[in-house]
């Protein structure tokens, strides 16, 4: 059961992070600005900048990189600073929004607690 729950967390966080990094290059997904004039401010500074690029690009590799079992820890350390800022936006700026910051925030929760054991053995004895 443990199995399956984390599985279907990497899977659905994979799907979630490659879609919404697409999505930067495609706009398949209309995006609603947020209602607080410092996040729109924000959100122009990086939609008009190599950050955007950067973070879409962040998000499609750790997503990929993610289902793949030799490189799912370097997936989720790509992912790190990923969802830390969402969260941090969205709690700082935008804490209704659309809520769905919370799927990726919540799946890599649980990804990271089904998978500590492992993340701290690679942590010590490194990437090999």
């Amino acid at each position: 059961m443990k199995k399956a729950i984390h599985n279907s967390a990497i899977w659905l966080l994979a799907l979630l992070m490659v879609t919404f990094g697409l999505n930067k290059f495609f706009g398949f997904i209309p995006v609603t600005p947020p209602v607080d004039a410092i996040a729109q401010n924000f959100m122009a500074a990086m939609f008009t900048s190599y950050l955007y690029v950067v973070v879409a690009i962040a998000e499609i590799v750790g997503g990929v990189l993610l289902v793949l079992p030799k490189t799912k820890f370097i997936g989720w350390l790509l992912l790190l600073p990923v969802i830390f800022n969402i969260v941090a936006f969205h709690m700082a700026h935008d804490f209704i929004g659309n809520g769905i910051w919370l799927v990726p925030t919540i799946l890599y929760g649980v990804i990271t607690y089904l998978q500590f054991n492992n993340i701290k053995k690679s942590l010590i004895h490194g990437f090999v």
